[in-house]
């Protein structure tokens, strides 16, 4: 009777003491983590493979209203302590990396990120600019590390037998855009953590980014609900939604994001960096984000840049077919949804510079020549030329053109055509055309036939004028023309002047088109004028014979 006594009174104290450790234990492990039951689970193995010991099913079954330990309905979803469970730390991968990144281990020096490299608790990632770094879980979760971010991996752990993965990331600076699956077979915790808020997820596609104009960090939710806290409040935001925190401050009520821009007008191929996207202002919107990737899930970024006001003017990428998405940014920095579009660069190899005939420029007269400066790595060029700017019926088109110019072995008639050139390498094939560029044949100088000399004059004659045409004419002492004797505008065929003194003159001509258009000067021709005897000289010779007779 004594013995009964006494064991139901032990009984009793062993059943306060393990209501208060359970109690106390519950008040440390104020986070919980939801197990869902399957087939063939009851307490006793979940606690084997989940929990620290096997102490903990009688409190497990108390903190979950089990009625039988050994038989629980599948889909049962139980709540199990985070304190409770086994911990084992794990580690990351790096999917994905572009650019130059760096990875700081303690008592290490900087680590160039590699692709398939282990990430592991206390590691940093550096990423610089147009530096893209994505990593991948033991969740299957997956963070793409955006340009000119530094954050740090504070807990990577998973609790009990693969039950809960638990990642912390501290967000010092930048931005990360994360997908934590839903129904992975695991449960997940996810946590980003910046100098002013805290973002906890279960399965969601979310991004994160610190504004450091505020400072602040901005939080924006495309899919699941991201739970975030700072300033002692939490805030949970659905998808489609943002909220800002500033620092020291409780998030703001959740904000829709801004609508995807309208990019059906932009354009889908380019042929010269940087890029220069155009697309209609977004409402709302302040300031605009673009990314650029190598595919459509944009796991492989390439470039990243903002603007305040548009068109985008930016990018330094190879040629290639890309993924283009733009997003609108609100008065609070909350980045609102995505519109992606695929585009296709060639710019390289680049046009060549052109040297003649420059744009708006003149060619020859006669036998045109083209002139570019040369490349390295180019073997060949190619021109066209054309009457029409959209170089619908080329006159000219040479695709195997070894050096750095061309001369036409057909002259082109005088008038306005157009030109344009690309070049080719081995490594690039064909590049882009270079800009139209306008330029002019002009006529010829008209030939100026043999001087006719008579008493005190002089003529000169050349072709006639086409209708409109002009001529201006210099006469001068010197092959330069700088000691100029006579110039004239004028519309006949022909000029006179007076006769200079005996000696070697220049003479020049040029044609001025109806549109004011100037040619080139013709090639100076000299002009030689013969010892002449005056009449009065004659006179004064004759004048002693004169008074002799």
């Amino acid at each position: 009777m004594q013995l009964g006594k006494l064991a139901r009174r032990f009984g009793g104290i062993c059943g306060i003491a393990l209501f208060l450790l359970m109690i106390l234990s519950a008040s440390a492990a104020a986070e919980e983590w939801i197990y869902t039951v399957r087939p063939g689970d009851n307490l006793w193995n979940l606690t084997e493979r989940h929990l620290k010991s096997m102490d903990y099913v009688p409190q497990l079954q108390q903190l979950n209203g089990v009625k039988n330990p050994y038989v629980i309905p599948p889909g049962t979803q139980l709540r199990i302590p985070v304190a409770w469970a086994k911990v084992n730390n794990t580690s990351a991968r790096v999917l994905s990396v572009y650019g130059a990144a760096a990875v700081l281990r303690e008592n290490q020096e900087r680590i160039p990120v590699e692709q398939g490299m282990q990430l592991l608790i206390g590691d940093e990632i550096h990423s610089g600019n147009d530096a893209f770094v994505t990593v991948e879980f033991a969740d299957s979760s997956h963070m793409r590390v955006q340009e000119n971010t530094r954050l740090r991996f504070d807990n990577m752990r998973i609790f009990g037998d693969h039950g809960l993965t638990d990642t912390l990331i501290d967000l010092q600076q930048g931005r990360t855009e994360s997908t934590v699956p839903e129904k992975s077979g695991k449960a997940t915790r996810f946590r980003i953590k910046t100098p002013s808020a805290i973002s906890s997820v279960r399965g969601t596609d979310f991004r994160v980014g610190v504004i450091e104009a505020q400072p602040g960090t901005s939080s924006e939710v495309l899919a699941g609900k991201v739970e975030v806290a700072g300033g002692k409040r939490n805030v949970k935001v659905p998808a489609g939604y943002g909220t800002m925190t500033a620092q020291g401050m409780a998030p703001v009520a959740p904000v829709k994001l801004l609508p995807p821009p309208d990019l059906s007008g932009t354009a889908r191929y380019y042929q010269s960096l940087p890029l220069v996207i155009k697309f209609n202002p977004l409402a709302g919107a302040h300031a605009y984000r673009a990314q650029i990737a190598a595919d459509r899930d944009f796991k492989n970024l390439r470039s990243e840049f903002t603007t305040p006001s548009l068109p985008f003017r930016d990018g330094e990428i190879p040629d290639g077919d890309y993924w283009l998405r733009v997003r609108g940014i609100d008065r609070l920095s909350i980045e609102g949804k995505d519109e992606v579009i695929p585009f296709a660069l060639n710019a390289y190899p680049e046009a060549p510079f052109i040297l003649a005939p420059l744009p708006g420029g003149m060619a020859e007269p006669e036998q045109q020549q083209f002139k570019w400066a040369a490349q390295t790595d180019v073997s060949h060029y190619a021109i066209m030329i054309s009457k029409d700017a959209d170089f619908s019926t080329a006159l000219y088109f040479n695709p195997e053109i070894k050096e750095n110019s061309v001369t036409l072995s057909e002259s082109l008639a005088p008038g306005h055509y157009f030109w344009r050139i690309f070049s080719v390498s081995a490594r690039e094939g064909a590049g882009p055309f270079s800009d139209t560029m306008a330029f002019r044949v002009p006529y010829p100088a008209p030939a100026v036939g043999e001087a006719q000399l008579d008493d005190g004059k002089m003529t000169f004659a050349w072709r006639a004028a086409e209708e409109g045409q002009r001529f201006q004419f210099q006469f001068a002492r010197d092959r330069e023309f700088t000691s100029i004797i006579h110039e004239e505008s004028t519309a006949a065929s022909q000029l006179t002047i007076a006769k200079p003194d005996s000696g070697t003159y220049y003479l020049r001509i040029k044609t001025i088109e109806s549109d004011g258009f100037e040619g080139p000067w013709g090639k100076p021709q000299a002009v030689e004028v013969p010892f002449g005897i005056s009449y009065w000289f004659m006179l004064l010779m004759l004048l002693p014979l004169l008074v002799l007779i």
